[in-house]
Order: structure tokens, then C-alpha cells, then sequence
């Protein structure tokens, strides 16, 4: 994940030890994917219940998940933080400085390419 955003500049990580917000929240996510999959596959096969199957399939949800889901937890974090704890007035001139130098280094780049 890119350390600013491209569109507004504002920074992802807002304060040491951001990830681990971003970890609960992915946690928690594949918790609740286990559950309703586990119980899932309970409710449709009940009485005969697949175990091997039913473990197999949850062992598998329980390793994809969390790597598909983790730019969306960190991305639902941030947006939690914001909700609870809006920019402050330094953060919005550092994202307006990132923005600024981020479009400074494009056109430089560009300049350059063109030039040869």
C-alpha cells in the first residue's frame, strides 16, 4: 500500500503502531467468515455433517481471507479512526504538501522523458 493517498495526500498510517487496528479489524472479519461458513455447512448437512470436509473448508477460509481482506482492514480502520478522531489542521497541511510534492515528482518525471 502506497504510504499517502494519490487522490488527497492524507497519510495512512496517522500515528505508530496503526497496524494493529487494521490487524483486529482483519481478525475480526475472518472470525466472522469462519462462523458463518462453519455454520453454514452445519445447517445444509445436518444430520450427516462432513467433518473432514467441514475442517477443510474452514482451514481454508481461515488462510485466504485474511490476505485477501488486509488492504480493506486497513482501508475500514482508517475510516474508523476518522469517524472517531477527524484530521487535525498539521495532518491536512502535510497531506496538502504530499499531494503537491507527489504531483511535482510526476511532472518532473515527465519533463525528463520527454526531454530525451
Amino acid at each position: 500500500m502506497k504510504p499517502n493517498c494519490p487522490t488527497c495526500g492524507m497519510k495512512f498510517e496517522r500515528d505508530a503502531g496503526y497496524g494493529t487496528g487494521a490487524m483486529i479489524v482483519n481478525t475480526a472479519v475472518t472470525i466472522g467468515m469462519f462462523l458463518v461458513v462453519f455454520v453454514g455447512i452445519m445447517v445444509v448437512t445436518w444430520p450427516d455433517v462432513p467433518w473432514t470436509a467441514a475442517l477443510v473448508i474452514t482451514i481454508g477460509v481461515n488462510l485466504v481471507v485474511p490476505i485477501v481482506f488486509y488492504p480493506w482492514s486497513k482501508t475500514i480502520f482508517l475510516g474508523m479512526d476518522l469517524a472517531v478522531r477527524p484530521l487535525s489542521e498539521t495532518e491536512t497541511a502535510q497531506a496538502r504538501t504530499a499531494l503537491t510534492q507527489g504531483v511535482t515528482q510526476t511532472a518532473t518525471a515527465a519533463d525528463v522523458s520527454s526531454e530525451d
